[in-house]
């Protein structure tokens, strides 16, 4: 007996469907920015799938920086014949916080297709030298706070007040060639003393420039220039 048959082949590549999906690029990413300048940086938008003709995007925009401070393209467009595309974002020191800001970047949604990543950058004002304090507190520092004079007395930064528990912290700050006084208060009197014994640490450009020791009571004070 002769058996006859006929053989079927499967393609599971022909049944496959690229997804309509668009995304940015991953995050979070640090974006620094130089004291009074700015920076370029560039941001790529994916598709899933590839088309014939061109695809055009809007761009959503949030997170806590100042409008005043970013320059970006309401809309993007991803070429026919490609699945990314590329757009470019300009950042400037305009009011940025100290302690730094965030910048969300979003595909606009659309029933035509699913939004993918979302992008975070973290802004934050970059400075050569940079000033940093390092705090290493007692056991309440929440009573800790600070301030930056210039030569005429002006307050030029001031913060504190952790929560009691934090061992340590590290502040940087950009500030322009002078001389300056920083000043550590303690509000209950003690300084840096119960139940261990802390210390302010100043720093310009790297080079350590000061000690407060623990002991300073109700307030420390060391004057320095910045070159």
């Amino acid at each position: 007996m002769i058996v006859t048959g006929t053989m079927v082949s499967c393609n599971f590549d022909d049944d496959f469907t690229e997804p309509n999906v668009v995304s940015l690029e991953r995050g979070p990413q640090e974006v620094p920015v130089d004291l009074n300048g700015s920076t370029t940086r560039d941001v790529t938008i994916y598709t899933g799938n590839i088309t014939g003709g061109d695809r055009t995007f809007d761009i959503n925009v949030g997170g806590t920086l100042n409008a005043a401070a970013y320059n970006i393209p309401a809309s993007v467009t991803v070429p026919g014949g490609s699945n990314q595309a590329t757009f470019s974002i300009t950042i400037a020191d305009e009011g940025i916080n100290p302690e730094g800001e965030t910048l969300l970047l979003s595909v606009a949604p659309s029933a035509d297709y699913s939004v993918g990543n979302n992008l975070t950058l973290n802004v934050a004002q970059a400075c050569d030298p940079e000033f940093r304090i390092n705090f290493a507190f007692d056991g309440y520092a929440s009573e800790t706070t600070w301030e930056l004079t210039d030569a005429e007395g002006n307050l030029v930064f001031a913060g504190g007040g952790w929560e009691d528990g934090t061992t340590t912290a590290s502040v940087m700050r950009c500030i322009n060639p002078g001389e300056y006084t920083f000043t550590v208060f303690d509000a209950y009197g003690d300084g840096l003393t119960y139940p261990n014994v802390g210390s302010v640490t100043l720093l310009y450009g790297g080079v350590e420039i000061g000690v407060i020791p623990g002991n300073f009571g109700e307030e420390g004070s060391i004057e320095f220039t910045a070159n």
